[in-house]
């Protein structure tokens, strides 16, 4: 009866079910998954709810590409990171997972392939098979940073290929596409005649001042890019559901690209009016949670390095995002070491194979939790890790 793209195993795994136990008996778990903004205490402006109350709201004036009112704000807001975006090469759209299917279907045909960066967010998995898309990774490999292995990408590439996916930064390594990696993916792009995905929804958030960073995608005139974003990040309004594509690169190709996507886009139409309407005052004035997350991470990211820099833990080096990873001491796997936090701390972790990183006994922890719910929880993290210890001995 039902499709084979839903073919999912959807029994709960051994910490899930953990989980939902210990909150069925009301039990507190500090939380170190969390990657809501919504639920982390951060204050937000309520005039901006005003702006949705526009009469303007009222009209409807569908158009594919979204309102120019709208687009011309996120031109100004590329403007202001010294990148050039023209508005007519903007599509809004709800979310950047709706984005990902649109730019799929654009781009390739069933079973055609599409290149994704390992470890990476496993919302990808079920994007391409839901799109009728195969999905192949390529490695970030680890050596101090985190770095794009290419011989990995030219492995990968067959004829079957369409598209080279970014993120950047990553989710969850942290790692920004460094200049000179930039370079050498466009090479493989222009080579192989791939279009290029960049997500990058976490730009914002950087955690050091790295040299070599490469900005945004967004103004590449040379071979087709489309840059993604939204305000789910950005202002950490993912309530709000906007997001956007820019699309870019030599205008004849760039051209044929927007024909068929405001095809795609006008069948859907999915952004809703008042977001549209209230975007420029978001862009604006939203940025106070923007502020407040960057410095949340920043001091997260601090504590963290603080509290394991003489203890068995190793903190992997990131650059930017949401998340940090680290690794426990190799005596069990990371399904067990989370397990057992969770069952003696009541402390929730995301091991690591969840995001696919290679690398054993490692967890990603969100940076976004309120300091004192953080470093509470990376306490009792790091006493459970020496009682650990101890009885092994």
């Amino acid at each position: 009866m039902f499709s084979s793209r839903t073919d999912w195993n959807l029994t709960p795994n051994a910490l899930s079910q953990l989980l939902a136990e210990k909150r069925k008996r009301g039990e507190k778990i500090l939380d170190l998954t969390e990657s809501n903004p919504t639920l982390c205490g951060f204050s937000y402006n309520l005039e901006l709810l005003q702006a949705l109350s526009s009469e303007r709201s009222f009209k409807y004036e569908p158009d594919p590409h979204g309102l120019l009112s709208a687009r011309k704000a996120i031109a100004e807001y590329y403007r202001r990171r010294a990148t050039l975006v023209d508005p007519s090469n903007l599509f809004l759209t709800a979310s950047t997972s709706e984005a990902y299917s649109h730019l799929f279907r654009l781009l390739c045909n069933a079973g055609e392939s599409v290149l994704v960066p390992k470890p990476s967010y496993p919302l990808f998995d079920y994007l391409c098979a839901l799109n009728d898309v195969e999905v192949r990774h390529y490695r970030l490999m680890y050596d101090d940073e985190w770095r794009i292995d290419f011989e990995s990408i030219r492995a990968a590439i067959d004829p079957s290929t369409k598209v080279l996916l970014l993120v950047h930064p990553n989710n969850p390594t942290g790692s920004f596409v460094k200049n000179q990696e930039k370079e050498k993916i466009l090479e493989l792009v222009q080579r192989h005649g791939l279009a290029l995905i960049a997500d990058e929804v976490f730009a914002e958030y950087s955690l050091t001042e790295s040299e070599g960073q490469y900005e945004s995608f967004a103004s590449e005139g040379r071979f087709l890019v489309f840059t993604l974003n939204g305000i789910s990040k950005l202002l950490g309004m993912p309530q709000m559901k906007l997001a956007w594509v820019a699309v870019s690169g030599e205008s004849g190709v760039v051209r044929n690209a927007m024909d068929r996507l405001e095809v795609i886009y006008d069948t859907y139409l999915s952004t809703a009016t008042p977001i549209q309407q209230a975007l420029p005052s978001f862009l604006d004035e939203g940025r106070r949670v923007t502020d407040q997350i960057s410095k949340r991470i920043k001091a997260n990211y601090h504590s963290l390095r603080s509290m394991t820099a003489q203890s068995p833990v190793s903190l992997f080096n990131a650059e930017g995002g949401w998340n940090a990873i680290v690794q426990f001491p190799r005596i069990m796997s990371d399904d067990a070491w989370a397990l057992r936090i969770l069952k003696e701390c009541n402390v929730l972790l995301h091991p690591g194979h969840f995001f696919e990183i290679e690398q054993e006994a490692c967890f990603v922890m969100s940076l976004l939790p309120e300091e004192s719910i953080f470093s509470n929880g990376i306490g009792r993290v790091l006493e459970c890790m020496r009682a650990t210890a101890e009885t092994s001995l």
